[in-house]
């Protein structure tokens, strides 16, 4: 049972999009359905049953727990082809209008979804003072002004033409000032500057390749789906059918 235990506890700092509390009824029930599917089951999956009884029964906070794990084991239904990953991201890509137009937080969040970047760099003490479309050389693209109450920095990010390959991981740096780090992300191209000395400056340089492999994921997330089942349409996986997924994992996963 220590390894078990050793394993919920680990869920609890795993992030996940809140349940309400009849979506988190349903997923109890369906764990009891699962377990009562089998007419045989070996005693390691009795077990497994009984240590989720254990995650979710007694309190709402423990079905959280339960939940929580079962999202972020779940992961990527299945993997995505590189083609597909950048055929949404020049999708959406040319769906942005480069106009010039200011956005607010909640355009911010869902070009996030979309595949975008757009950092805020709060660690490093920065804050979203403006954010703006644009084009660059004939492409659309994001302009981020970030301010700290002392020092500013501006990200411009663009994303590459549809069947253009990316250098990933190519970067380039200029100590002139401003101070400017040239990255190349898995969608396109960051370009950093600020007014910061360069030995402080640099600190945004493993954020930024951080946050574009994480932006990389959710393009992955928002796709998966089977290749001929993105060509006729098929929808993307439901948060309840992602739940549902991540509990069968965890039982395998206890299941000796």
């Amino acid at each position: 049972m220590n390894r078990e235990r050793q394993y919920i506890e680990r869920l609890r700092d795993a992030a996940v999009p809140p349940a309400s509390q009849d979506l988190t009824a349903r997923l109890l029930a369906h764990t009891e359905m699962l377990a009562a599917a089998s007419p045989a089951p070996a005693p390691g999956q009795h077990r497994a049953a009984r240590v989720l009884a254990f995650t979710a029964g007694g309190t709402a906070a423990a079905a959280g727990v339960l939940a929580v794990g079962a999202f972020a084991l779940a992961g990527d239904n299945v993997p995505v082809a590189r083609d597909a990953f950048a055929g949404s991201l020049a999708q959406h890509t040319a769906q942005l209008p480069a106009d010039g137009r200011q956005l607010s937080e909640a355009q911010l969040t869902q070009l996030r979804s979309e595949g975008w970047v757009c950092p805020e760099l709060g660690s490093l003490g920065f804050h979203v003072q403006s954010a703006r479309t644009t084009t660059v050389q004939g492409r659309p693209a994001v302009e981020l002004q970030l301010w700290d109450g002392q020092h500013y920095a501006t990200v411009l990010e663009q994303h590459s033409e549809a069947g253009q390959p990316a250098a990933d991981g190519e970067l380039r740096i200029s100590s002139s000032e401003p101070w400017t780090a040239t990255y190349q992300t898995p969608a396109g191209t960051l370009t950093y500057k600020s007014d910061l000395p360069a030995e402080q400056a640099d600190d945004a340089i493993p954020l930024l390749k951080e946050l574009s492999a994480l932006a990389a994921e959710g393009i992955n997330t928002g796709v998966t789906v089977e290749p001929a089942a993105a060509q006729s349409g098929a929808p993307d996986e439901s948060l309840g059918d992602r739940l549902q997924r991540g509990i069968r994992k965890i039982a395998q996963m206890l299941t000796p």
